[in-house]
This record gives C-alpha cells, sequence and structure tokens, in this order.
C-alpha cells in the first residue's frame, strides 16, 4: 500500500473522541497537511498506485522472459519478479542477501521510491541522476517505474559488479532487462553509460573467479559509452560529465553501493550505513578529496539524494513486508 494511502487510512486519536463527522474532516485535513509538508501535492488514489502496478507489469515481462531462457529458479525467487539472479557467477563480487534482493524487488517499492522523489521536490520534466551498481536490480527498475510515471527524464549509469543474488546472471543483466522492457514499450530511459564496478569502478576483487572475460564481453556488446578509467576519481568525474551536462539534475539516487557513489571515504558497513537511507540530509562533515563518491558530491552541493541501500531501514519506513529466507546466508552488510 503506498505512504499516502496508509495515512489516510490511519484513524488519529482526536479523530476517535470527535466521532464521525468532526473526526472525518478533522482527519482529512490532517492528511491532506502532512502531504503536503512531506510529499508536494496530494496524488489522486489511481495515481498512487501507478508505479507498483507498472514494476509488476515489467516484473512479469522480466519472469517469462528468464524462464524462457532457462534462467529461473522458484526456490530464490518466489515472488516471481525475475529480478533474482545467481549466487555465485564471474560478476559476483561481494556476498549478499537473498532477502534484501527480494525486498528491493517488491512492486511496492516504485511507490517507495516515488515518495522519496516527491519528497525530494522532483516535479515532471525535471532531470535526475541515478547511479546503480549491478547489485539491486530491484532499486533500478523501482526507480525507472516512478520516474515514468512522475515524467522525470533519467541519466543513468551502471556498473556490472554485484552482491550475490543481485545482477548476477551474464546472460540476464539489468541492462539487457531494459533494452528488453523498452522494446515492450513499458519504459522509456535508456542508459547513459556502463561500467564494470566493484571495488575501484575496476572490479579489483572478486569472491571466486576471473571476471574479465565475461565482463569485457557484456560491455563490448553494448553501444553505451564505456566508462573504465585506471582510478576511482577518475570513475567519478566520468560521471560527473554525464549528469552535469546542462541543464543539470534535481536529484541524484544512488542504487546500492556503488564505490563511485560511496567513495573512499564510505568503505566499510559503518561509514555506509551512517549516510542513513532514503532522503538524506546534509551531513555535518563532508569528505574534501576526489574519492568523496557522487552521494557526498552532491549534498555538498545542496543537491537532494535518494539512497537506496539499508533495505531494511526502507521497508520500514513503507511497511514494504521484509521476509528472512530460511537457511540462507544472511551478510551484514550488502552493497
Amino acid at each position: 500500500m503506498n505512504v499516502v494511502q496508509r495515512l489516510a487510512e490511519r484513524p488519529s486519536g482526536r479523530s476517535a473522541l470527535l466521532g464521525r463527522r468532526g473526526g472525518g474532516f478533522l482527519r482529512k485535513a490532517l492528511v491532506a497537511l502532512l502531504c503536503a509538508m512531506l510529499l508536494g501535492p496530494l496524488p489522486s488514489p489511481a495515481a498512487a498506485r501507478q508505479a507498483a502496478e507498472l514494476m509488476r507489469r515489467c516484473e512479469d515481462v522480466l519472469r517469462v522472459e528468464r524462464s524462457r531462457l532457462g534462467l529461473f529458479d522458484p526456490e530464490t525467487d518466489p515472488d516471481g519478479s525475475g529480478l533474482i539472479g545467481v549466487e555465485f557467477s564471474p560478476l559476483t563480487t561481494t556476498l549478499g542477501d537473498l532477502a534484501d534482493k527480494r525486498a528491493s524487488a517488491r512492486p511496492e517499492m516504485a511507490d517507495a521510491v516515488e515518495a522519496y522523489l516527491r519528497r525530494a521536490g522532483t516535479v515532471s520534466g525535471d532531470w535526475i541522476a541515478v547511479n546503480a551498481s549491478g547489485s539491486f536490480p530491484g532499486y533500478s527498475l523501482a526507480v525507472l517505474c516512478a520516474a515514468e510515471v512522475m515524467g522525470l527524464k533519467v541519466r543513468m549509469v551502471l556498473s556490472y559488479g554485484s552482491s550475490m543474488y543481485g545482477g548476477t546472471t551474464p546472460e540476464f543483466t539489468f541492462p539487457v532487462m531494459l533494452d528488453l522492457l523498452n522494446r515492450r514499450g513499458l519504459l522509456r530511459t535508456r542508459l547513459a553509460a556502463v561500467s564494470p564496478g566493484g571495488a575501484g569502478d575496476r572490479l579489483a576483487e572478486t569472491l571466486l573467479e576471473d571476471p574479465w572475460p565475461t565482463v569485457r564481453s557484456l560491455l563490448d556488446s553494448r553501444s553505451e559509452p564505456s566508462i573504465e578509467e585506471p582510478s576511482l576519481s577518475g570513475a567519478i568525474r566520468r560521471r560527473l560529465d554525464i549528469f552535469d551536462a546542462p541543464p543539470g539534475v534535481r536529484c541524484f539516487v544512488s542504487c546500492g553501493g556503488p564505490a563511485t557513489s560511496i567513495g573512499a571515504e564510505g568503505a566499510g558497513e559503518m561509514k555506509v550505513l551512517s549516510l542513513g537511507h532514503g532522503l538524506l540530509r546534509k551531513p555535518a562533515s563532508i569528505p574534501q578529496n576526489e574519492e568523496r563518491g557522487l552521494i557526498y558530491e552532491y549534498l555538498a552541493r545542496g543537491v537532494p539524494v535518494v539512497h537506496l541501500l539499508f533495505t531494511r531501514g526502507i521497508c520500514a519506513d513503507f511497511g514494504i513486508p521484509y521476509e528472512a529466507p530460511g537457511g540462507r546466508f544472511s551478510a551484514p552488510f550488502d552493497p
């Protein structure tokens, strides 16, 4: 259920005291005031469900295609999102939490992202920047669905490196998914660039095997520009060149924990999680170096930042179900 709908349906103690006649009016007035303060203009009930419904339709297409390719696993993806990857592959860079991947792929996540974007002040016609790792196809799809229904324009860079169960299936990565959804007329966003991802945005660390034969083939198969810089600061600057093209962006969104978003100063679980989740506020201190990451860069500029990484917190914000699969490894931090 969308956050606006939950506010509208939740009775307040004051309205109970006033009874049906006075309470109903007061409750509606309070809801309208809260929504205006937090989310901007109150969308209609139909509009409030559009992002989730679009994400559900996209997932139906992805599930059918993944099944056709013989890549669908109902055990790891019982909800049939079509967004859950394999545990290990040449693209697996770090440990990952299957529960996080499932929760981020719920269609309601698109409504949650829409709420964050509205709180950030974005309106139809605005440009937003999206920097995504391969770890959370669910978040990437949720952002694009929210942007689609809001009329936002997207500049998106995606990296291939992924934690377990994310975009780890080489035959069905997120760029391939996006191509399919564009062909079906469900989305209209094209990637601005792709990159290797992982440590330093150079796949400097992986779990099992040499990733480069697979990643080289994936990068070469794409028509978008490939970002392959020898340094993290160079990879960050290349993204800024894309995102800062006129007229600039109204909001920056980070999906997962790409090094180019978190930066060298953000390495490690506690530093990353200390940034918070969802719509971020400017921290008390911001690193002053070339590898501080895009999150810090845009916060320093006063541009709203939406941080999609701490899945449990995001689910708690919007009442989205979060269920830990029994018997599966649960990573303390999933980039």
